[in-house]
């Protein structure tokens, strides 16, 4: 059997000094230079270049044995090793024909084997045909022994033929255990030729163990590179996967970003008309809120029902109800919900209700109307007028001068309640304020004076006594187009001559006082602080100052002052009283502007500015003094009974 050696380098003995200078110098080396293992991504140091140790390894490793110093310099290892290939080679050569043989071997034994059963299954088979076949067959005897002779003929061949092939496969086979058995030997043999020693042997079986570690560690590595590139492939799968799964997250998130974007654009918009709508809706049933309130007020002021405790229910009720309640064809209706509260349209309809028989009852729609004329002179300052008595006119004039001032806009009620009365250039405005009081009361005049002779009063019989028109008349001024002509006036009067046209203003600045409904004679007075105050318009199209505050308004509350105060405008006396009491009143010099007012207040005051009647104001005021002999007040009225 040819052998195989391989080359050993033949170099010389390395002595230990050598060797050790070789480590130092190996060891200074490591500063040299570095580079980064590829396997564990870490720097080591490195003596030469990555090319450099490709080349050396190429030239060496068929040679190799040791890769840390080189060629191994033990000679007697060198030839076991030498010797241990050959060996291993002719060791693997001759297991290799063994293995091959054994199997033929085998599988010989096996053909044998089954040609063995085959036979005996023949047999069987045969006897099993032979005892199918009938020996007697109608009168004929016998006649199947034909086919069994054919039968019996039949199996003997095949075990002739059998028996020949199995003793072609038990030859066959001890020729292979003889093959084993001389290869075998002849593996003894090339052992024995080799002789080697037991501390050779020894060696050579740590080297084998040695070398089987070795293909161990490669199997290992191997297995440990195939799992790194499994699990390297698994990582790149995760990561590709990691960054799918972050773009999926990126695109949901700017779809789900734009989603809620629209969503919160949406939002904004309806709570922006949302809170428009519900703002619009409480500024108008809040203003709804106060017409009722004004409403359920105008009620107790034209009866007087509602000044009892369980009436004051009712304001209370209107301004803690939160709904509108039930408008049928414009009408509210008195009904309730489930929840109590019937709304604004219940209250409404109740005092609607109320007042349709409080309406006749009272009197509210059959009036007592009378016309009254008073005397400032006689009834309010009780200063005779007596022709013969110089001294009365004196106390009169003298009267009206305590009630002229510098400046009629200084007073409070007059810059508040009067029209127009103010100059352009602001500056002051002279005249006259003449304040009073009224009542109804027994045994008092209209002035709240004891009553006397020739004094007028109304009557409290009547719960309630109203204006409707007033009138002024000023008895002795000279100039108005109802007293004496011009042409017929005398010096002294041409030297006390006015305006045609003067005027003046009424205005109320107390309570308004009543009686309850004298339904049981009780004679209870009531007291009513009257803001007289103007409706704005709804939507001011011509955007002018005739609103001071919006129709209405979110922030308006039923306790301030809704809108501005109407101010009341001067009107034209007459030099002549006696017209007020004739047929019919003179339209053109009464005033309706206190309509529907109580003829008792608890201060009035009469303004009479200056420069309506003449351009000197002072001269003005002072041939007003000379001449005006007396003030008469004029008032019609209506009065309801209560009963």
């Amino acid at each position: 059997m040819a052998r195989n050696t391989l080359p050993v380098a033949a170099a010389r003995k390395m002595t230990r000094r050598e060797f050790m200078w070789l480590s130092s110098m190996t060891a200074a080396g490591l500063f040299a230079g570095c580079a980064t293992n590829p396997v564990t991504g870490r720097s080591q140091l490195m003596l030469v270049s990555e090319d450099e140790e490709i080349q050396i390894d190429k030239q060496n490793a068929p040679y190799q044995f040791s890769a840390d110093y080189g060629t191994v310099q033990d000679q007697m290892l060198n030839n076991y090793i030498d010797s241990y290939v050959r060996l291993a080679e002719a060791e693997d050569s001759a297991k290799t024909e063994i293995n091959i043989l054994r199997g033929v071997s085998g599988g010989l034994e096996i053909v044998a084997e089954q040609l063995d059963k085959t036979d005996a299954r023949n047999r069987l088979m045969a006897e099993t045909v032979n005892a199918f076949l009938p020996r007697v067959v109608g009168l004929s005897n016998d006649a199947t022994a034909p086919a069994r002779g054919g039968n019996w003929l039949t199996r003997l061949a095949l075990h002739k033929v059998g028996s020949v092939l199995y003793g072609i496969a038990k030859a066959g086979k001890s020729s292979a255990d003889l093959a084993i058995w001389s290869l075998e030997k002849e593996l003894s043999a090339v052992l024995e030729e080799l002789k080697f020693d037991r501390e050779v042997v020894q060696l050579a079986f740590e080297v084998n163990g040695k070398y089987r570690q070795a293909l161990g560690y490669e199997y290992e590595l191997y297995h440990l590179q195939l799992n790194y590139q499994s699990a390297h492939q698994e990582v790149t799968n995760v990561l590709a996967k990691g960054d799918r799964i972050l773009a999926e997250r990126e695109v949901f998130r700017q779809r789900a970003a734009a989603i809620v974007q629209g969503y919160r654009t949406k939002d904004l918009t309806f709570r922006a008309f949302r809170d428009e709508s519900l703002g619009q809706y409480r500024s108008l049933y809040d203003l709804a809120s106060r017409y009722t309130y004004l409403a359920a007020k105008s009620y107790d002021y034209e009866t007087g029902l509602l000044g009892t405790s369980q009436g004051q229910t009712v304001f209370a009720k209107i301004v803690a109800s939160r709904a509108l309640g039930d408008l049928t064809d414009g009408m509210p209706q008195a009904t309730t919900s489930s929840l109590g509260d019937a709304g604004l349209a219940g209250s409404l309809a109740q005092l609607n209700s109320d007042f349709s028989v409080a309406e006749g009852r009272l009197g509210l729609n059959n009036p007592a109307v009378n016309n009254t004329l008073f005397s400032l002179r006689g009834e309010l300052f009780r200063i005779l007028d007596d022709p013969a008595q110089t001294a009365d006119d004196s106390a009169w004039q003298q009267t009206l001068e305590n009630h002229i001032v510098a400046d009629v806009m200084a007073d409070s009620d007059v810059a508040e309640l009067c029209m127009n009365l103010r100059r352009p250039d602001g500056s002051a405005v002279p005249g006259l304020i003449i304040p009073f009081t009224s009542t109804i009361q027994h045994d008092t005049n209209y002035f709240n004076l004891p009553l006397a002779a020739y004094d007028h009063a109304f009557t409290p019989s009547n719960f309630a006594t109203k204006i409707a028109a007033v009138g002024l008349g000023l008895p002795g001024y000279v100039g108005m187009d109802d007293g004496p002509p011009a042409s017929a006036a005398t010096g002294a009067q041409l030297n006390n001559a006015l305006s045609a046209t003067p005027y003046v203003y009424l205005i109320p600045c107390g309570n308004d006082y009543m009686l309850a409904p004298a339904l049981g004679d009780s004679n209870i007075v009531r007291s009513w602080d009257v803001q007289d105050q103007a409706l704005p318009l709804p939507y001011n199209l011509g955007a002018n100052d005739f609103n001071s505050t919006q129709f209405f308004s979110s922030n308006g509350t039923l306790s301030e002052q809704p809108w501005i105060t109407r101010k009341h405008p001067a009107f034209r006396p007459v030099t002549d009283p006696s017209l007020f009491l004739g047929g019919s009143i003179p339209l053109p010099y009464t005033n309706s502007r206190l309509i529907g007012r109580s003829v008792w207040n608890g201060l009035w005051k009469l303004i009479i500015p200056a420069y309506t009647l003449l351009d000197d104001e002072q001269e003005g005021l002072t041939r007003f003094v000379r001449s005006v002999e007396d003030i008469k007040l004029f008032h019609r009225t209506y009065s309801h009974s209560g009963n």
